[in-house]
């Protein structure tokens, strides 16, 4: 009995041993898994601010865009004057202009309601009297306006 007991001693020993390194192995094995969790969670969570932050920046490329297409669309009623010497007592530009386009190109190449909207001068300050002309931009209200006039000096050689 004493040796049959021994036997059975040294087999629960066994077992024990094996169940403590089985043991050992699981606590191992639920920290990794704990780590690869923890790294997953992290991952996902900077997944989400990157998909939140691709949808700004495709916002932004669209409005950039938008506002690319409406500058675009605002510059296309506007007519480049060069060669017109500078006077001092211009005091209407705007009105100045309609009157210069109407006489050079002609009333039938404009509609009944042509009207020139705004006017700047541009490129360069006019310091000195002698100084070479500065280009004059003229945004016309309709661009069926600008069209014609277009259309018109392209058939003229020279206007003066």
């Amino acid at each position: 009995m004493q040796q049959s007991l021994t036997k059975i001693d040294s087999k629960i020993d066994a077992l024990t041993f094996c169940m403590n390194r089985m043991t050992e192995r699981l606590d191992r094995h639920a920290e990794r898994l704990d780590m690869a969790e923890s790294r997953i969670s992290k991952v996902e969570d900077e997944q989400l601010s990157t998909t939140v932050t691709q949808k700004r920046v495709d916002k932004l490329l669209m409005l950039q865009a938008k506002t690319e297409d409406l500058a675009a669309r605002s510059r296309r009623n506007n007519l480049q004057i060069v060669r017109v010497v500078e006077s001092v007592n211009i005091s209407h530009m705007e009105h100045f202009v309609e009157q210069l386009l109407v006489e050079l190109l002609g009333c039938e190449t404009f509609s009944d309601m042509f009207l020139v909207e705004k006017v700047h001068r541009s490129l360069m300050p006019w310091l000195i009297p002698r100084s070479p002309t500065r280009s004059i931009i003229a945004r016309l209200l309709r661009y069926k306006d600008r069209d014609s006039a277009l259309h018109k000096t392209g058939k003229l050689k020279a206007l003066r």
